[in-house]
């Protein structure tokens, strides 16, 4: 499973799972879905299929809920993801958490290259919908997007053998050997996204917002990745997670909410004024050191938050949620598949952008669902996803 593995803390004693972590899961994959949708109707960004509709204020809405969504969910996935290595690694040993590692991200990774982004290519090509680039650039696995959202599942294996790395130089200590530090207060968590905020408005300076790489990297994000990355590692040896006091809760609570409340106000300004939006993308503008320390900031206080609510009030599961949770890796592999295909579908229909995006978005989640399930019901298939 991507976001390895149980949903146990990493110790001795075995412990209930964190079911809450599973359940956020579903928040977060759904959340992957959300942005690849307002892409397609009009939100800033690139994907495999745009619809060429109208509305003048269509942009600036899904803006404001894809600017706020990309602040911390894929460094939230990154966190998560990060956060059940080690104990994954304690359990079943070096040997074995490499030969796991390379089939559940591996396997999935080279059939998204290989089958899934030429057919989503075959797909808009046989529809006569326009290429977003040409196809020699689409199917090409290094300097193109053929890794598609995948370039995460890349980012996690080379994340992945560097902290293996690591432990080969310096071995973890055994769970209980040490004692366990205290979960940082809201001041250093405030801390780390200030300091993490100015990283990232240097980072900046010299790669803007949109900056690609290899493997469909995009730099100028992953100072919050790499950052995530250690955190959540060190959040495992510590088991930060275990429980988060009310007071903190509460107050990463506030600071997210005046940060989300603030968003929309400065969004509006920036794309109100000549330059536009090539002002917070990135260079030597005090908008962009802005937009980066909001963006951070917003990162360490909406997780925060997510996890103190999930896991003293979701830290529960019935049949479907189970199911689901199980099923969202695969849900990541599969979800463009079945946004492009109802996008498509439904790019004829003479209806605003919004009410595409309304009406597509929860379509594709749920199918996206019903897909996975399916897929993994397939003998062998829940081995590797």
């Amino acid at each position: 499973m991507l976001f390895m593995s149980d949903a146990e803390p990493a110790g001795n004693a075995k412990k209930p799972r964190l079911l809450f972590i599973d359940n956020l899961r579903i928040l977060v994959i759904s959340l992957v879905i959300v942005s690849h949708c307002s892409i397609t109707y009009g939100g800033p960004g690139s994907w495999y299929f745009l619809d060429p509709g109208n509305g003048p204020a269509t942009p600036f809405i899904l803006a404001v809920a894809d600017t706020l969504n990309q602040s911390f969910f894929m460094g939230f996935f990154t966190l998560v993801s990060a956060y059940f290595i080690l104990p994954s690694l304690l359990r079943k040993g070096r040997e074995t958490f490499v030969h796991d590692r390379l089939v559940r991200l591996g396997i999935p990774l080279l059939f998204y290259i290989i089958v899934i982004n030429p057919f989503l290519t075959v797909l808009l090509m046989s529809a006569g919908a326009p290429l977003p680039m040409p196809v020699a650039t689409l199917l090409n696995p290094v300097t193109g997007p053929a890794f598609g959202p995948m370039w995460f599942v890349m980012f996690l294996l080379i994340a992945t053998g560097a902290y293996l790395l690591w432990t080969a130089i310096r071995p973890p200590a055994p769970p209980g050997s040490v004692p366990h530090k205290p979960l940082p207060g809201f001041a250093a968590i405030a801390g780390f996204g200030l300091l993490l905020g100015i990283v990232t408005a240097a980072v900046r300076i010299f790669l803007p917002i949109g900056t690609t790489w290899f493997f469909n990297f995009q730099p100028p994000f992953f100072p919050q990745y790499i950052a995530l990355f250690i955190v959540g590692i060190w959040a495992a040896e510590n088991r930060w997670f275990d429980a988060i006091p009310d007071h903190l809760g509460k107050t990463c609570t506030l600071a997210a909410l005046a940060l989300i409340v603030i968003e929309p106000f400065f969004l509006h300004g920036v794309l109100s004024s000549p330059s536009g939006i090539g002002l917070i993308t990135g260079g030597l503008h005090w908008q962009a050191v802005c937009y980066a320390l909001w963006e951070q900031m917003a990162c360490v206080m909406i997780i925060s938050t997510l996890i103190w609510v999930f896991s003293k009030w979701f830290n529960n599961q019935g049949l479907v949620t189970g199911a689901m949770a199980a099923d969202s890796y695969t849900v990541y592999v599969f979800h463009p598949v079945v946004l492009v295909s109802l996008s498509l579908l439904f790019a004829g229909v003479a209806l605003p952008q919004l009410a595409k995006f309304a009406i597509v978005l929860p379509l594709a989640i749920a199918l996206s669902f019903g897909l996975a399930h399916i897929i993994r019901s397939l003998p062998g298939v829940d081995r590797v996803l």
